[in-house]
């Protein structure tokens, strides 16, 4: 009897470890295109304008702007982790901004994106930092 109460208690236990173990890595080349940034570093970006996101995943290249001023970069992947995926630090023009902390912030997240991550729908796609923090919520353009 004791044996078989063992068994129900581990049951869950082992179904929860291959339910996480199971779950599917997102393919960083699904990125390819252009986004739109709707949230950096769990604040919802309002009524100005959105970052953008221009991915070129054969190109390895990243382009696009910080609400404001344009940046181009180059991103790595890692070809032992199909969700890894690195941002350079690139160059920006620099005309002034009347919301200059979006653009800092925009910057910052970027330096720190380590994965993707498919997001609630098919149009979105998270990029998260070292510690699976969400960096950008993206939506597809």
């Amino acid at each position: 009897m004791k044996k078989k109460l063992g068994y129900v208690f581990l049951l869950p236990l082992f179904a929860g470890l291959l339910s996480a173990c199971s779950e599917a890595k997102t393919d960083a080349r699904a990125l390819d295109g252009e986004w739109k940034v709707v949230e950096v570093s769990g604040e919802k970006i309002g009524d100005e304008p959105h970052p953008l996101m221009s991915f070129d995943m054969e190109a390895l290249k990243l382009h696009g702007n910080t609400g404001c001023n344009l940046f181009n970069s180059s991103v790595t992947l890692d070809p032992k982790d199909i969700a890894s995926i690195k941002i350079a630090p690139g160059a920006t023009t620099m005309m002034a901004c009347p919301n200059m902390d979006l653009e800092e912030n925009v910057l910052q997240a970027m330096s720190q994106v380590r994965k993707v991550k498919a997001g609630n729908s098919e149009k979105e796609m998270l990029l998260l930092g070292e510690d699976d923090t969400v960096l950008f919520i993206l939506e597809r353009r």
